[in-house]
């Protein structure tokens, strides 16, 4: 039999209808000096945790007035951090997982020995020091970086503090909204925001990125179709704007959009409704529309490819986000709350970044702007061993000053969108050794549109 060690931070709850390993239960548990408390039905347990509050509970999947699994699926939703741990004397596999997926923290096979208990208290202990100190971590950062303007999850300098203005009075409206930027700016991330922040906030936020689908899909995936509409339409399907019903669609690079396709879009914003392909009737929608682009809209009117009208409709209220090099002062809280929000999800506890890791950071350029700084906390974190994120672990490369004919050495409106563009994706390029794949992945763009921006722009 194994020692029994101490876990004098626990409280725990055994539901177990067999007398016998209730009692070597609850003796083994408070050997361990554990707060404990037995139940022999569902009905027992019920009442204990309505009067308790409790770090963990242990039940018997097999009990005499009902299964372990529908006071898990209960308990789940009521108490979420209390922790369950469910037993079955048949070693059934399918049943372990099934319990896993609701929620469970883990399982015992009956019979099982002391120390695949204590095991799971260590694992459980762990992770309940382990949650502490990282909302700790989460509370130091937000005092940390008190003063820096932050809107729903996005944070950044003062050079941040129109857009979030802007962003924050028209989310309490309906308005249509127009977001402008390079790749990876953050017009995702705003959008988000926006919807977040506004009375629509608990109905649906639907996207979508109509350079990343084939134009004669694009059609079907807005709008639906009925049964029988062409032939491999089997069954009816509801289109994005549909589901979106009472929230809002995010039409992510519009400016890729086919002119046909168009005219629909600007049929839901005038009229409110739309026909799915093969209806009789047209359908009504409640729906607010936030479209974006890196690409310059009013060049695209001009050349003819782009309606003038949606164009004017969309810019309702337009608003550009600058790319992450305009702005720099926002790197380091930016990567800090990307550090903290990474560190949770993984269950690490860190400090920070070592001096030389944050000094790359605040000297890169950020050719794939907020999106590949993301990217690179995340990477760093993962390869980062202990409590700190080391500057090997980034992997950036840090080279000369950008030329004086880049967006950095003037006003990014004095360039055409279009040229700021090509730029943007030859510096990503060169960053990526032309890896044209990874190219794409930084972008968040489908390497289809790629290869075509590649083409376009003669950058191959």
């Amino acid at each position: 039999m194994a020692q029994a060690e101490k876990f004098t931070d626990l409280k725990v709850l055994v539901v177990e209808d067999d007398d016998l390993l209730r009692r070597v239960l609850y003796d083994r548990l408070m050997a361990s000096e554990c707060a404990v408390m037995a139940a022999d039905s569902l009905h027992d347990a019920r009442r204990l945790l309505g009067a308790e509050t409790f770090d963990i509970m242990i039940t018997d999947i097999r009990l005499p007035d009902g299964n372990g699994l529908d006071l898990l699926e209960q308990q789940r939703e009521a108490v979420p951090d209390m922790a369950v741990v469910v037993m079955t004397a048949f070693a059934d596999v399918d049943t372990a997982v099934s319990a896993l997926k609701q929620g469970a923290f883990d399982y015992l096979s009956k019979p099982f020995e002391d120390e695949q208990l204590f095991k799971i208290l260590r694992n459980l202990e762990d992770k309940s020091k382990l949650s502490r100190k990282v909302a700790k971590l989460a509370d130091y950062s937000l005092r940390e970086f008190e003063g820096y303007v932050q809107f729903d999850q996005m944070i950044g300098t003062s050079a941040m503090s129109e857009i979030f203005n802007m962003a924050g009075r028209v989310a309490k409206s309906s308005a249509t909204v127009l977001i402008l930027g390079e790749s990876g700016a953050g017009k995702g991330m705003l959008s988000k925001a926006i919807h977040r922040s506004s009375p629509r906030a608990n109905e649906p936020f639907v996207e979508i990125n109509c350079s990343a689908i084939p134009e004669h899909l694009l059609e079907s995936e807005l709008f639906g179709y009925e049964s029988g509409a062409f032939t491999d339409a089997k069954n009816k399907k509801l289109g994005l704007f549909e589901v979106a019903e009472g929230g809002t669609i995010f039409l992510d690079e519009i400016g890729d959009m086919d002119l046909a396709l168009q005219a629909k879009v600007l049929k839901v914003l005038e009229d409110k409704e739309f026909r799915r392909l093969g209806a009789l009737r047209p359908t009504q929608v409640d729906v607010r529309i936030i479209a974006a682009t890196n690409r310059n809209l009013k060049e695209l009117v001009d050349e003819g490819t782009f309606r003038e009208d949606l164009y004017y409709r969309l810019s309702v209220v337009p608003i550009e986000v600058p790319p992450l090099r305009n702005h720099p002062k926002s790197i380091e809280p930016m990567a800090n709350y990307f550090l903290q929000l990474f560190a949770k999800q993984m269950g690490r506890a860190v400090q920070g970044f070592e001096a030389e890791a944050l000094s790359m950071l605040l000297a890169y350029n950020w050719p794939g702007n907020v999106r590949e700084l993301r990217n690179v906390i995340e990477r760093g974190l993962i390869l980062s061993d202990g409590d700190s994120i080391k500057a090997a672990a980034l992997n950036l490369k840090v080279g000369a000053a950008p030329e004086s004919s880049e967006p950095d050495a003037g006003p990014s409106d004095l360039l055409p969108m279009a040229e700021v563009e090509k730029r943007h994706i030859q510096r990503v390029l060169e960053e990526l050794g032309g890896n044209r794949k990874a190219a794409a992945e930084v972008l968040q763009i489908h390497r289809t549109t790629l290869y075509k921006k590649i083409e376009t722009y003669e950058l191959g």
